[in-house]
């Protein structure tokens, strides 16, 4: 196991400073480099995730509302044809049709439907 180095330190100004070799900044410097990636990539993952995770509530809230064989409940507006009408013939092809729409064009309408956003 190798002993971490100690920096160089020197007083410059009345402030200290914390002097290294060229290549020890260019590793510092990639480094941070790597993490602010690493930082990005965690955020658009954090996203995904919620977006799957709003998809998933918006699945279940649909599959507990709807008997099995029953057809889909009523769509208000968006997606073609006039509000009012039903979604889907049957529960299946209503989620597909909310699984292609995705969670951010969908919520709950108070009479139990789903309304476009």
């Amino acid at each position: 196991m190798s002993r971490r180095p100690e920096p160089r330190r020197m007083i410059i100004g009345g402030e200290e400073a914390v002097v290294v070799a060229p290549e020890e900044y260019e590793r510092l410097a990639t480094t941070r480099r790597q993490v602010g990636a690493q930082g990005a990539r965690i955020r658009v993952l954090k996203h995904e995730l919620q977006q799957s995770l709003a998809l998933l509530a918006a699945l279940e809230s649909l599959l507990a509302d709807i008997p099995h064989g029953r057809p889909g409940p009523f769509f208000d507006g968006g997606g073609g044809g006039e509000a009012g009408h039903q979604a889907a013939s049957c529960v299946r092809c209503g989620l597909l049709e909310l699984i292609h729409r995705g969670p951010s064009a969908v919520t709950r309408a108070p009479r139990g439907g789903l309304t476009a956003l």
